[in-house]
């Protein structure tokens, strides 16, 4: 390694250690409701969840730091990205529950892979785990202006963090998910991780039923909407608790590969903004005929009538 290729990798290094070191710190006001959206996290106790968002973030850290140095198995991004990303996934399951319980546990990733909640985050797996790793290595790597340019010349730190947040938020969700759905007919599970308000089954199943509408209802209405709209909602970690902001990001390779149920939400969508501007500009013309109506014709009536008084009263004071 030649003297520029060490400093370039002693910089990368630091950056994310202070990146991760500073998501770590925020971890401790996540409990804190800064959003309108039903989170799976929500219905872990306060501890239980800062201890699922500090596995997530730790396992990120060693993930992309272990990429870096090349010391991960198929470490090659661009052919296992998918691959290392679902390994993250239960890796980072693994290791929250046997932090709960005190022993290994080991689950069937293929039932974690295959919930609802997974499958959608393998759909964003580029903006949501490949960018931030090639930002990382260049603030203006060719992936990430592909996505966010012209708006995001490049990517400052700040922006590397919020990306990061947002994927870190995103696997503790998953796993939280994936628990609520596999093991919450378990008491002594519910009693463990769960919020008191939630060892009431029916208050439990309230949530459950809640979360899963919520689920599939951003998948089959508000990402096709937010890709149309190139758009893309990220979690953050602030000292007010967990929020959410809108960015802007071209996702037109995205709408390519859209299934037919969302491309017919974005069908209808474009038929009611071509229906609403028609509508706006018949109104439009509506309004200019009236405003003539009444600044001609009647206008002009409302003249004759003044005209004919004033004539009434100069003839009444010549008499």
């Amino acid at each position: 390694m030649t003297k520029t290729e060490t400093r370039e990798f002693l910089y990368v290094e630091k950056l994310t250690a202070n990146i991760f070191t500073r998501i770590s710190y925020k971890i401790n006001f996540s409990n804190k409701k800064d959003n309108n959206f039903l989170l799976p996290i929500d219905i872990l106790k306060d501890n239980v969840k800062k201890d699922l968002l500090q596995t997530a973030n730790k396992n990120v850290e060693k993930t992309y730091g272990e990429l870096l140095s090349h010391n991960l198995p198929n470490c090659d991004m661009e052919k296992n990205s998918k691959v290392i990303f679902l390994q993250l996934l239960q890796k980072t399951c693994d290791d929250f529950l046997a932090q709960q319980y005190g022993c290994t546990v080991q689950l069937d990733s293929a039932r974690l892979d295959k919930t609802f909640y997974a499958k959608n985050l393998v759909k964003e797996f580029e903006l949501l785990f490949e960018i931030p790793f090639y930002t990382i290595l260049n603030p203006k790597a060719t992936s990430f202006l592909l996505i966010f340019s012209p708006v995001y010349s490049s990517a400052s730190e700040n922006f590397l963090e919020a990306l990061i947040d947002n994927l870190v938020i995103e696997i503790a969700n998953c796993i939280a998910y994936y628990l609520i759905l596999n093991f919450s007919f378990l008491y002594a599970f519910r009693q463990t991780l769960y919020r008191s308000k939630f060892l009431s089954l029916r208050n439990f199943e309230r949530f459950k039923n809640n979360l899963i509408w919520e689920a599939k209802l951003k998948i089959s209405l508000k990402r096709p909407t937010l890709i149309y709209s190139s758009c893309y909602n990220i979690f953050l970690l602030r000292t007010t608790g967990i929020c959410s902001r809108s960015i802007y990001a071209n996702r037109s390779h995205s709408l390519k590969a859209l299934s037919p149920l969302p491309l017919f939400i974005i069908t209808f969508i474009e038929f009611k903004d071509f229906l609403f501007s028609r509508l706006d500009e018949a109104v439009y013309f509506l309004s200019k005929a009236v405003r003539f109506t009444l600044t001609s014709v009647i206008g002009q009536f409302i003249g004759l009538i003044w005209r004919g008084v004033i004539e009434g009263l100069k003839n009444k004071d010549s008499k």
